[in-house]
């Protein structure tokens, strides 16, 4: 399995090593335009007047100014870009796993080695495991090395920066898993980031949206945007249902997908 893990690494080293310069580069970005926003009371005021909706989009329940560390990294990172940019990383390592290089005329070279199907799927989710948790330590290490150039950490503690990136990681993995499921399943990788993009856009609008319908509250339960946006990793450092909801969801989407990869035939 190491060597099935090491060989997708490999293949796909270039992207990873861009993808972690791109999301340095939007570290510095959003580093960088933090100071003109400081001590803005008018800003602060505006967006204190948004629907309650758009401010739980934003992070910014609770009372949380927008000027704030904890309010300009939430609202302007933290609540859609990050868990976006990773997702969408994360689906496509998810589709390319099996379904891609399916596609691609490759993927029977592979099985034609005395290995399993299972075993091969499990490579497979481990290297982009170990991929988007490369990703995820960049991101937030190169982010918590520079926020305090600008006063970025005041009165936020740099290891709750990594905690909120690690909770946007997990996020996209559960989509992610969505994609590596119905790729394995169907070996159809178009189908598999549509229905995998298609879930994650309509999660994330559910979740503004259920803020003022009544009757959807409860349905944001089985939502992982809810299970990150309501727990504020980065203000209050998260709950269980941010980091382990996840998990345990990824780890059985995951293993579907394995089952019915090791069973389906290979076009």
């Amino acid at each position: 399995m190491l060597s099935i893990l090491g060989q997708m690494v490999f293949r796909r080293r270039f992207s990873l090593m861009w993808w972690s310069l791109s999301l340095i580069a939007v570290d510095a970005l959003y580093v960088l335009a933090y100071p003109p926003l400081r001590n803005n009371a008018s800003l602060d005021k505006t967006f204190s007047n948004l629907s309650p909706s758009t401010q739980t989009l934003l992070g910014l329940s609770d009372g949380t100014l927008i000027t704030s560390p904890v309010g300009y990294l939430n609202s302007q990172f933290y609540a859609n870009v990050l868990p976006i940019v990773l997702l969408i990383f994360a689906v496509g390592l998810a589709t390319w796993a099996v379904a891609g290089d399916e596609a691609a005329g490759t993927l029977e070279l592979l099985l034609a080695n005395p290995v399993s199907r299972v075993r091969v799927a499990a490579g497979r989710i481990a290297a982009m495991l170990a991929m988007l948790l490369a990703l995820t330590l960049v991101c937030g290490g190169a982010l918590a090395a520079m926020a305090p150039l600008v006063a970025l950490n005041e009165g936020l503690p740099l290891y709750r920066i990594i905690t909120a990136t690690v909770a946007s990681a997990l996020l996209a993995l559960v989509f992610a898993a969505l994609a590596f499921t119905i790729g394995a399943a169907t070996g159809r990788r178009g189908t598999a980031i549509a229905v995998s993009v298609t879930v994650a856009v309509f999660g994330y609008i559910l979740e503004g949206v259920a803020q003022q319908v009544g009757f959807l509250h409860p349905v944001r339960l089985l939502n992982p945007w809810h299970w990150m946006l309501s727990s504020d990793p980065l203000g209050h450092g998260g709950s269980w249902q941010a980091f382990v909801l996840p998990l345990v969801v990824s780890a059985v989407l995951f293993a579907l997908g394995a089952i019915r990869f090791a069973s389906r035939d290979l076009r």
